[in-house]
């Protein structure tokens, strides 16, 4: 019953999007009799275009940044300096003690 039901409602809703697409059509040039004119669009006013900002037509557009200032490296930074290895020494804290043996799995409740 369940399938029957959503096939139905899938069916009806392939039958509408059917039927809106085919009345959507009605006003298109398709609908017109042989030989009748399409109705012209009005002119819309050309406006000239902004002058082109990159390379003309046929032109490599090839442009150079130039460095303002020296680069200098930063005073704040932490890591190590270029080319250095850097890795912090490891301290113990705490004596290291024996493990507990968990070797019967979890304790009970």
């Amino acid at each position: 019953m369940r399938n029957v039901v959503k096939s139905t409602i899938l069916g009806m809703g392939l039958l509408t999007g059917v039927a809106f697409g085919a009345y959507a059509q009605t006003d298109s040039v398709a609908a017109l009799p042989p030989g009748a004119q399409a109705p012209t669009p009005p002119a819309a006013a050309v406006v000239p275009s902004a002058g082109y900002v990159g390379p003309k037509p046929g032109e490599l557009g090839a442009w150079q940044e130039k460095q303002t200032q020296t680069v200098r490296p930063s005073e704040a930074y932490v890591g190590p300096k270029p080319g250095e290895l850097w890795s912090s020494p490891e301290k113990q804290t705490a004596p290291v003690g024996k493990s507990p043996d968990t070797i019967g799995g979890p304790r009970p409740n």
